[in-house]
């Protein structure tokens, strides 16, 4: 009978650390998959969303090329929804001196919020002035004249709230006049 070499027992103290990491990674995964349902409920693609969420949980930049290979979609995909968040105003292209290449993060301070309540505030104004087109003596008491008092009184009260919330975020704290998605 020979001696081997003895077992080796596995070192368990890094268990829990590796527990807590693939925790963590699931719960990124379905906060991911969950901003991309969100943003698609919200009628922006899946993959806007996805991003959205990624950037959120990424505490650094990130490069287009990881983009697309973490979210496991084409670099066209990528292309065209970083393009539309960047629009937006939701996330924003980085660069990092001696490299060439394009990175993305969350804009600190999207103002996105602000830009839909002054979306709402334009689109007031677009049926106040179509009021003021009417005819005189139809401003009032018609369908058409009825309808646009209804929109006015819709974005009016649309902007006012937001502006209202955007006022209460900003003195809990929050990033002044932002919002994100």
């Amino acid at each position: 009978m020979t001696v081997s070499e003895p077992i080796p027992v596995p070192d368990r103290s890094a268990e829990p650390a590796a527990a807590a990491d693939f925790a963590l990674q699931a719960a990124e995964e379905r906060f991911i998959e969950g901003m991309g349902l969100a943003l698609e409920e919200d009628r922006l693609p899946r993959i806007a969303g996805r991003l959205v969420g990624l950037l959120i949980v990424s505490p650094q930049p990130l490069r287009f090329d990881h983009l697309a290979e973490r979210l496991r979609v084409s670099r066209g995909s990528i292309s065209t929804n970083t393009r539309l968040l960047e629009n937006m105003g939701v996330i924003e292209r980085v660069t990092r001196p001696g490299d060439r290449r394009d990175y993305f993060q969350i804009n600190e301070q999207p103002g996105l919020l602000q830009r839909v309540a002054d979306r709402f505030r334009d689109r007031q104004a677009m049926a106040e002035e179509m009021k003021q087109a009417l005819p005189p003596g139809t401003d009032g008491g018609n369908v058409v004249g009825d309808r646009l008092d209804g929109l006015i009184r819709f974005y009016a009260v649309l902007a006012d709230s937001l502006n209202s919330m955007l006022a209460v975020i900003e003195e809990a704290g929050g990033n002044s006049r932002s919002g994100t998605p």
